[in-house]
């Protein structure tokens, strides 16, 4: 079967164990205030992984992409709105390699934590030495710990042409509104955040650009490694639906049923439709990501293993769905009950399957590639 797993914490990890077992611990605060617990929040911060992704020259790590998406996974293990956050803030270093590296290093600072909306719901109305940045952006998950926020808006581009960038702004200039009520990863706390404020130009970034620092880490396509982050979620959360079936199979009699659910042969049969989907999904992407990782040591990635692994995160978040839901069926009347773990489940992978690197927009990249090789930049 596939459950959740234990992982050995390598060295180097400073913080994640201790991460993990917070977030575990409190997973019920997350769920019941819409924002994790204050001592996960500061665990989050004094661990590594806000600083996995972010260049050495800024005093940041630059860990391989399998070990980025092995850590976000177990901190989803733990509890999968605490993983959402990770899930935000360690691809998000990358953001500092599009920047002038002076410029990165002083805007990083010694701890930085990143959080941002790719949604272009503001205004950057140029000026003489920058922009001014106005609006609201919604759906920053992990807001309470960020120090800078990277706030996309739409900007004229030397040719004239409107092309979104993204601001790279202290927190200390942001406003939050804590509005984040949804249906799953409660506790992620994905507020609102309002910016009205000076940016210089120098702070901005395209994510289709090509980095400015030629590393492995940063040759492996941005988009990819976010959706990653957001797939190793995916696939945490349906483990953890798994187990949370496994043990309430053993448990569970139904009503005119002899025996357990798991003597059941509607459970059996679902529990390993759900199991082997998940693992066909985990293949594919543990495929996907080795290729493309291996690609990005040696040099440039080629363009059909962008579009399979974007492709690969898609299939894990739908498939994740499927198994939390699959699960969440079989298992009758048994599954509404909060402490039996499937309803979370279900509701957290409903809600990881709604973002867009990993829905519709995602799926349609890849598509367009394979039927008409035409290559966006955001694949």
């Amino acid at each position: 079967m596939t459950a959740v797993q234990e992982h050995p914490a390598p060295t180097g990890e400073q913080g994640l164990e201790e991460l993990c077992q917070t977030a575990a611990a409190q997973r019920e605060h997350g769920e019941r205030n819409g924002t994790l617990h204050a001592q996960v929040w500061r665990a989050l911060e004094e661990s590594v992984l806000p600083r996995v992704a972010v260049p050495a020259r800024c005093a940041g790590l630059e860990w391989p992409v399998p070990r980025i998406l092995d850590a976000v996974r177990r901190v989803a293990a733990a509890d999968p709105a605490a993983g959402w956050v990770a899930a935000i803030h360690a691809p998000a270093g990358a953001f500092l390699s599009r920047l002038d590296p002076a410029i990165a290093l002083g805007l990083a600072g010694p701890r930085p934590v990143i959080a941002g909306s790719s949604l272009p719901a503001g205004s950057a109305e140029q000026h003489e030495t920058g922009v001014r940045l106005t609006g609201r952006w919604p759906l920053v998950t992990g807001a309470p710990a960020m120090t800078l926020a990277a706030l996309a808006a739409p900007l004229h581009g030397p040719d004239g042409a409107w092309a979104t960038r993204w601001w790279l702004v202290p927190r200390r200039l942001l406003n939050l509104e804590e509005d984040w009520d949804a249906l799953g990863l409660r506790g992620s706390a994905s507020f609102t955040v309002v910016c009205d404020t000076d940016v210089p130009l120098a702070h901005s970034i395209c994510l289709t650009d090509p980095p400015r620092l030629d590393a492995p880490l940063f040759r492996y396509p941005l988009y990819g490694l976010m959706a990653g982050c957001i797939a190793a979620v995916a696939q945490a959360t349906a483990e953890r639906a798994l187990a949370a079936f496994t043990t309430l199979a053993v448990t569970t009699r139904p009503r005119h049923a002899v025996g357990p659910l798991a003597e059941q042969a509607a459970a059996q049969a679902a529990f390993a439709r759900a199991d082997g989907q998940l693992r066909a999904a985990a293949a594919l992407l543990n495929s996907a990501t080795a290729a493309t990782w291996s690609s990005a040591q040696a040099g440039e990635v080629p363009a059909a293993e962008r579009a399979l692994l974007r492709s690969a995160c898609c299939q894990m978040a739908e498939a994740a769905e499927h198994v939390c839901r699959e699960l969440f069926d079989a298992a009758g009347t048994a599954a509404i009950h909060r402490h039996r773990g499937l309803e979370g489940c279900w509701r957290d992978a409903v809600t990881i399957s709604r973002h867009a690197l990993v829905a519709t927009r995602g799926r349609q990249l890849v598509g367009a590639y394979e039927l008409t090789t035409t290559l966006a930049k955001d694949l």
